[in-house]
């Protein structure tokens, strides 16, 4: 027997001396193809595992532990090991499971595997975090701004306390930061209602500061209220002795627990004869679940006089102490941050928005960011209107610069330039128009969805109507797109209005309350809103859409109010928030057509019917008796049959007693009635009601809560 070498040349020396070269050169290739093939099965799997790297020139330091992290790829791999690619390309063609990994761009996702490869190349492993991800930031942290991560603790200094009055709305809330600024705020605010936030800083006889954030407590307005609990760092909850606990402070008080902010109570007007403190105290246990300090809990109670300063040393010493232990501190050093309390547009400072600063310094000049407005803040004044070159944490600050007018309740960062400002509003816009697209294809796919499925009921309505000859479905489809194209051209009653307000606040009540009405009788059709006196731009929309327009605590500049008197555009003032929608419930009832009422004369009862000849034809009478009230002839009657259907409306043509012709019957009388229709027939038990119509003014059936 020969080996396979020489097996080799023996058929090489035959292939060039054969004429039959081509099939020596087969059986040759089929012979190497075959000892192959039994070479490689004669490695076993354990020959397999004790090799530990192929016979290249590698020189590497044995037992060297490098970092690997999770999704590597095997060229990253070949660099942390030093190893040429295609040597580590050759290891894995060794390792079981491994043949996924052919490339030097492959991405080893199994960790297990990950550490099998670096164990055969002779490395321990170290797992860490992708480094790839921490050295290139996503696109959002690039284009977006965000706040800075919290400051440590010996980095930041004490700051004074922000603090929130709520409460139900009269119960004197405005009156007792007007005692503690020295102002007369409640006398300016329209129907004594706050309706915005007010934010100021009182400075105390010792030079301690608080700043006082005043919200609204009418029901209308629940978002202020909600913003003012969320920025806040101690709630005052006002509560009137003689009135006790309301709606609002019920409201208040859970707003407050959702923001996890302490409540310090101020129970008001303890002045007055029917104040009854006790009552009050057991009704904010009871109903506002509150645990008072006197039965055990942890919540401060002080009666207070709001309107004579009675027990107010109480009160601020109760709010300091409270915010020693709170230890409020914040960091100092720049850049700022806040949150925008409220914002509105000046007649003559412009765009102006409050602000709470809640961290860093704020200085002018610089570059703010909010939502997706921004500003170079040129001006900053406290309450009084008072320049200010910087603000620190817990200021409340009006600031004046903005190029567009942000919205109440959102966070403002300070960017490093105009440029960085404009990128980050570009991503925010941006970010919102996507999500805009995606709320619109998902309403675009349901309604077509919808408009599917109304087209397979038409076709399987048309193929029912094939069974009736063309020229009667003719008829019949006539008959319906008649009755459609009524439908269609029957007028939908519809009021449309234009909002002006003089802060976003405001503006925001006004909507949230609007957005209650769900009413069919009449649509309500906003057709703009925005914040400032009413201008030509307006009136422009107004004349449009035949709108009226509503001005809330605005002004109307001379040529807007030149403008709707050509336009004869209507512009309503008002400076209440209910009196304003009392308003807008009086003009839709007002659009609305009269309804006719059923006014009842009387009843009567069928006994029997009679037919009557008449000019060779039997005409029926009804005899009847008067059950109740009176008949009259000349009002309108109907015949009800039961259970409660009606098969006539109309008139008589006959109302007799005995042989007279009458036209009144009265209770207990019977009389023969003839209607004017003779086709209807009469049964003994049907009920004739004589009846007459008015017409009565709609009403929109619409709870505002007020």
């Amino acid at each position: 027997m020969l080996c396979t070498t020489g097996k080799m040349n023996l058929l090489s020396n035959l292939m060039r001396h054969c004429p039959l070269r081509v099939c020596c050169h087969e059986i040759l290739k089929s012979n190497l193809c075959s000892s192959t093939v039994l070479r490689k099965k004669r490695k076993s799997r354990e020959e397999k595992k004790m090799v530990v790297a192929p016979a290249v020139n590698i020189q590497f330091k044995q037992n060297k532990t490098i970092d690997i992290w999770k999704n590597m790829t095997i060229s990253e791999l070949a660099d942390a090991t030093k190893i040429p690619v295609d040597n580590v390309l050759e290891i894995i063609g060794f390792i079981d499971g491994a043949d996924n990994y052919s490339k030097p761009t492959s991405i080893i996702e199994n960790i297990s595997m990950l550490r099998e490869i670096t164990k055969k190349c002779g490395f321990k492993s170290n797992m860490i975090p992708n480094p790839n991800i921490s050295k290139q930031p996503s696109d959002k942290y690039i284009k977006d701004a965000f706040k800075r991560p919290p400051a440590p603790y010996n980095s930041t200094i004490p700051r004074h306390p922000v603090v929130t009055i709520m409460g139900h709305v009269d119960h004197g809330k405005t009156t007792l930061l007007d005692t503690l600024r020295n102002a007369s705020v409640a006398k300016s605010e329209f129907g004594a209602i706050t309706q915005h936030i007010g934010a100021f800083i009182v400075v105390l006889d010792n030079g301690k500061k608080i700043t006082f954030l005043d919200t609204p407590g009418h029901a209308a307005f629940t978002t202020i209220r909600s913003r003012g609990a969320q920025v806040t760092d101690i709630v005052v909850l006002v509560v009137a002795a003689d009135d006790g606990v309301k709606e609002q402070t019920i409201e208040s008080i859970r707003m407050a627990k959702n923001a996890k902010v302490p409540i310090i109570v101020a129970i008001n007007k303890i002045d007055k004869p029917m104040a009854d403190i006790e009552r009050c105290k057991k009704m904010l246990q009871t109903q506002g679940g509150l645990d008072l300090e006197e039965f055990g809990g942890s919540v401060q109670v002080v009666q207070i006089s709001a309107l004579h300063g009675t027990n107010f040393n109480y009160l601020i010493e109760s709010i300091l102490t409270l915010a020693e232990i709170l230890d409020l501190r914040s960091d100092p050093n720049p850049p700022a941050e806040g949150v925008i309390i409220e914002s509105k547009v000046d007649s003559h400072k412009g765009k102006l928005a409050t602000v709470l600063v809640q961290r860093g310094k704020l200085l002018n000049g610089s570059i703010l960011v909010a939502g997706t407005a921004w500003g170079k803040v040129r001006k900053m004044m406290d309450h009084q209107s008072n320049i200010l070159q910087e603000a620190n944490p817990s200021d409340a600050i009006q600031i004046i610069g903005w190029k567009e007018l942000p919205q109440a309740g959102q966070e403002f960062l300070q960017v490093s330039s105009d440029k960085r400002a404009r990128e980050v509003i570009d991503y925010r816009l941006s970010k919102s128009i996507e999500e805009k697209q995606i709320e619109d294809s998902v309403h675009i796919l349901s309604k077509l969805e919808e408009h599917n499925k109304e087209y397979k009921n038409h076709l399987l309505e048309k193929r029912n109507h094939r069974i009736y000859r063309r020229s009667k479905f003719s008829s019949v489809y006539q008959e319906k797109l008649l009755k459609n194209r009524k439908n269609e051209e029957k007028e939908e009653i519809r009021l449309n209005i234009v909002i002006k307000g003089d802060v976003i606040g405001s503006v925001e009540a006004i909507l949230d309350v609007l957005e209650t009405y769900e009413s069919d009788q009449c649509k309500l059709d906003i057709i703009h809103f925005g914040i400032g006196n009413v201008s030509v731009t307006d009136i422009e929309y107004a004349d449009a859409f035949q709108a009226i327009v509503y001005a809330f605590n605005v002004d109307v500049l001379k040529d807007a109010e030149e403008s709707a008197h050509q336009s004869k555009i209507v512009i309503k003032q008002h400076n209440i928030i209910y009196k304003l929608i009392d308003d807008i419930k009086d003009e839709m009832n007002n659009s609305l057509p009269p309804i006719e009422i059923e006014d009842v004369q009387g009843e009567a009862s069928v006994l029997q019917e009679f037919l009557i000849n008449e000019n060779k034809k039997k005409i029926p009478v009804a005899g009847c008796r008067c059950i109740s009230g009176t008949l009259k002839k000349a009002a309108l009657f109907k015949v009800i049959r039961e259970p409660d259907e009606v098969i006539y409306r109309g008139k008589l043509s006959s109302m007799r007693h005995l042989k007279d012709e009458v036209v009144t019957i009265k209770t207990n009388m019977e009389c023969g009635l003839r209607l004017e229709d003779t086709n209807i027939r009469l049964n003994p038990g049907d009920k004739i009601v004589c009846y007459t119509l008015r017409e009565q003014p709609q009403t929109i059936n619409w709870e505002t809560g007020f």
